[in-house]
């Protein structure tokens, strides 16, 4: 049985539906059961996948239910994981008759036990079979008597960290279940559906002896088959004489570790095999999790991550399943049904703020904004603004500063470490060393594909060149980009500049809140180095000149010349723009597209008691320093071109009512709107957008 988790999980409401519409058994399926899906949950690294599959576990807890997390042990073989279920699933619930593994119970003890059944005849096989059941019982009887614990064992859920006395754990199945069923019970159930055609069971048991002490694979497999068949048809007879309300559950963590699809690809080639003979479908209702979409199969989708097509929590339903499943059927993979957890939205993360503390609701635009809604970044940002808002009793000015807080990471090393540190350590600890290095340099590049096709990584080695995009797009950190527009400055409004996009596809850009804890990294390198700032900048500018068709590729040029400082030359281009364009829509387009650039040093670095000059003073401070010539010129545009650069970073507008940035742009589109020829109408309209309302 699971205990309740430290607190209910944010936006996973439509998995918790999809979770009990899947384990309910209806009037019509409670004698022969229905075909169920195999619910692959799948999220980047630290999307709550675990958080969510305990929170089902406790759901389910009053109901037959076992959990498994192949990344917490060495990999085992798929009986072996069939066994620490069956372990899970057998605990005795009040006024529940407990499910009992006879035939796995039987085999597990024929596999694993020192009995040697090669060359003997009929009769010494089931005298010798009967002796070790009968032994086990009584051993089992013994501890029970001196321990008293044996149903404790039922309520450990991660039974792959938990050793367990006596017996190794494959043989504890056996140990539990012999004192609630006779061995000759046990014997008759177990014994019969090991016969095989012609063949007696006995036999059939001689020749599984056989094979588990066999070395050749191809007999570790046949055994891993018998076995994972004896536990699924073990729960099918349990279910067909004690109808049940709900489906068996378990809940597999992890199964992108090494080996840990085995399990589940061999319940498949089962399901597939009974169904071929007519059995009845099995009452397990597997939910499993996975950061890695290429450790999931599911029918093909050129277009989403790792060509898979995965469905969004809002879409889910077990018809949406069954409509899915393609008609001839071709391959097994329309058992899975891919599920992606979706990042929090702002309220949900109002609901986190609120938990920590009231004083944090303020700050809930900021964490939103930073980290997207991803959980455990939010998490983390929760955590270093209560310390700067509570602890410290800080203000705006020190929470523009909170990527240098001092942040854990999980696992070893515990120290603490900057904020953006421990966020780049843990989210990419799948990556390997130089794919971090890569990706570093790829965050320059709006769109992800640029940085690959304009030869930024020219530097390293073929192999992390190529698998790049591949394991960056499998650990679901490519994403649809964000709509520039007043939404991602501090205003109001976001997709209503779309219209105006000339590419009938966006390309996927990294997820903003890794892209942000990159450039920070991308910042701190020397600019001039291969991998540097400057040079990458320079080198993606390059490329993008170059290329002539979109017309993305002029605006993602000016894109990087304004993240290389270049203010003067961004103006001119712009001001160009402002007479040229026929519609007011569309310069508001270039203009956000343009300075949505990356910026070196976004946030002014802090003085005595952390407190650098306000991003109003810094609008005045970067335009004289950076475009006097176009100061003078076209002073409106200049102090609206730096204050949107400024404001695409949100640090630069912790502020949850007025962003301190909005009136500066508000009071800019007023200017310009006074303007000849100017698209008045649109210009106020998009003034409207930063102005305060009750």
């Amino acid at each position: 049985m699971v205990t309740m988790p430290t607190e209910r999980p944010q936006g996973v409401r439509s998995v918790v539906r999809l979770f009990n519409e899947c384990r309910t058994r209806t009037g019509g399926d409670r004698g022969g059961g229905r075909e169920l899906p195999i619910i692959a949950l799948l999220g980047r690294r630290g999307s709550g996948k675990t958080t969510t599959l305990r929170w089902l576990g406790y759901l389910a807890s009053n109901r037959p239910n076992a959990l498994y997390d192949f990344a917490s042990a060495p990999a085992k073989r798929p009986h072996e994981v069939a066994a620490r279920l069956a372990l899970g699933l057998s605990y005795r619930f009040p006024r529940q008759p407990a499910v009992l593994f006879p035939r796995l119970a039987l085999g597990l003890l024929v596999a694993h036990t020192a009995i040697n059944l090669n060359g003997a005849d009929a009769r010494t096989v089931r005298a010798e079979l009967k002796r070790a059941l009968r032994q086990a019982k009584e051993s089992t009887e013994a501890y029970e008597r001196g321990h008293g614990a044996v149903e404790a064992f039922g309520v450990l859920q991660d039974l792959n960290l938990v050793p367990l006395p006596g017996l190794n754990l494959v043989l504890k199945l056996v140990q539990f279940g012999l004192p609630r069923l006779p061995v000759t019970v046990m014997w008759r159930t177990g014994l019969s559906w090991y016969a095989d055609g012609p063949h007696r069971p006995v036999d059939a048991l001689m020749r599984l002896n056989e094979l588990a002490r066999s070395e050749a694979p191809e007999d570790a497999e046949q055994v891993d088959r018998v076995l994972v068949g004896a536990f699924v048809e073990d729960l099918r007879d349990h279910f067909a004489r004690h109808p049940r309300d709900k489906e068996c559950v378990a809940l597999l963590d992890n199964i992108d570790a090494p080996r840990g699809r085995e399990f589940l690809d061999l319940l498949v080639r089962v399901r597939e095999g009974d169904a071929a003979q007519g059995r009845g479908h099995d009452p397990l209702l597997v939910v499993a999790t996975a950061a890695n979409a290429r450790g999931v199969p599911g029918p093909y989708a050129p277009d989403l991550p790792a060509e898979l097509r995965v469905r969004d929590p809002e879409q889910v339903s077990y018809e949406d399943w069954r409509r899915s499943i393609p008609r001839p059927v071709s391959t097994s993979k329309w058992h899975w049904y891919p599920v992606r957890l979706r990042d929090l939205t702002e309220p949900e993360v109002t609901t986190l703020a609120e938990r920590t503390g009231a004083a944090l609701v303020h700050t809930t635009q900021l964490v939103h904004r930073l980290s997207y809604g991803h959980p455990w970044s939010a998490r983390v940002l929760l955590d270093a603004a209560y310390a700067i808002v509570v602890e410290r009793d800080g203000g705006s000015a020190e929470l523009r500063h909170i990527l240098d807080s001092p942040a854990p990471v999980p696992g070893p090393p515990e120290d603490p470490m900057p904020l953006d540190a421990a966020a780049r350590r843990y989210l990419l600890r799948d990556l390997s060393e130089g794919q971090r290095a890569a990706l570093q340099v790829c965050a320059a590049a709006r769109a992800f594909d640029s940085a690959l096709d304009a030869g930024v990584l020219e530097e390293f080695d073929q192999l992390t060149k190529d698998t790049l995009r591949r394991d960056i797009d499998a650990r679901l950190w490519l994403v649809p980009p964000v709509p520039e527009d007043a939404g991602t400055r501090g205003g109001r409004g976001s997709g209503y500049l779309e219209h105006c996009r000339e590419e009938s596809r966006p390309a996927v850009v990294l997820q903003p809140w890794l892209r942000l804890v990159l450039l920070q990294a991308l910042s701190h390198e020397p600019p001039d180095d291969p991998s540097g700032w400057v040079t990458t900048h320079e080198s993606l500018r390059s490329w993008h000149q170059r290329e002539q068709w979109p017309r993305r590729h002029l605006l993602d040029a000016r894109y990087h010349s304004l993240a290389l400082n270049e203010l003067d030359r961004t103006v001119a281009y712009l001001a160009e723009r402002f007479g040229e364009l026929p519609s007011t829509d569309q310069w508001l387009y270039e203009l956000y597209a343009v300075t949505a650039a990356p910026m070196r040093v976004p946030v002014a670095p802090a003085g005595p008691g952390r407190h650098g000059p306000s991003p109003s003073d810094r609008v005045r401070e970067l335009a004289r320093q950076l475009a006097p010539a176009s100061l003078d010129e076209h002073w409106s545009l200049t102090m609206l071109v730096t204050a949107l650069w400024l404001a695409a970073d949100p640090r630069n507008r912790v502020a949850h009512s007025a962003p301190e940035l909005n009136s500066t742009i508000a009071a800019m589109f007023h200017r310009l709107a006074a303007l000849p020829h100017s698209g008045a109408a649109g210009l106020l309209r998009e003034a409207e957008r930063y102005e305060p309302r009750p």
